[in-house]
């Protein structure tokens, strides 16, 4: 198996900024960035696999208190996930209710591509992924 390696704190919110950049450019609409607790029953997966060795890490180091957010984009009042499915995925079978997310907001009305994929792969919460071994 590779080397698994988690997103730092640090990390997400750079990577939050990145697609930020990369979202204005390919709509052409500005976005803004915020942070936020979701509740982690109106999320929408955007993948549809998970990978076992990942999870058992992500599950391990949430009980020693890794906190990467997880960044998501709003739409029709649920929050898809751009990034973070491990993270979210293993707080909820840790018991959580809530997850810090990094909010990709835009500013104005459109339907993001990930909410057709989500549609596509019939994903409409976070018990829909697959977990599958490495």
């Amino acid at each position: 198996m590779s080397e698994i390696s988690l997103i730092t704190r640090e990390g997400a919110f750079k990577r939050a900024e990145r697609i930020r950049r990369e979202y204005e450019a390919i709509y052409g609409i500005g976005f803004d960035l915020e942070r936020a607790f979701v509740s982690l029953e109106n999320l929408v997966p955007t993948q549809v696999e998970l990978s076992e060795g990942k999870l058992l890490l992500v599950l391990q180091e949430i009980k020693h208190g890794y906190d990467a957010p997880i960044i998501v984009i709003p739409h029709g009042g649920r929050y898809y996930i751009i990034d973070g499915h491990h993270r979210a995925f293993a707080l909820k079978k840790l018991g959580f209710d809530r997850v810090e997310a990094i909010i990709l907001k835009p500013r104005s009305e459109f339907v993001p591509g990930i909410v057709k994929t989500a549609e596509k792969e019939g994903l409409k919460r976070l018990e829909d992924m697959k977990i599958v071994r490495d």
